[in-house]
């Protein structure tokens, strides 16, 4: 049986205190049909740096100017291609 892709949507802004440890979280579990989308909502501290130095075939990485969070999600939402988002 297929498994579904699940696609988890991550929206930052000056998120450098967690946003490691965030992303390195969701890629140690045990379930593997998933890509990581981080949203980078024009953070003005170090968390670009941060994710870009994040090197892995699951995740991606985007930097938008800031619009809120839920303009983040759902510039997510258009880079998703999950069966299910999260």
């Amino acid at each position: 049986m297929k498994t579904s892709l699940i696609s988890i949507i991550i929206p930052v802004y000056n998120d450098e205190q967690t946003i490691k440890q965030t992303i390195e979280s969701v890629l140690n579990q045990t379930f593997t049909d998933f890509e990581i989308i981080v949203i980078d909502d024009g953070s003005q501290d170090s968390t670009w740096q941060i994710i870009s130095s994040i090197k892995h075939d699951k995740l991606k990485i985007f930097s938008y100017p800031n619009a809120g969070v839920n303009r983040a999600r759902n510039r997510g939402l258009s880079h998703a291609s999950g069966d299910y988002i999260a």
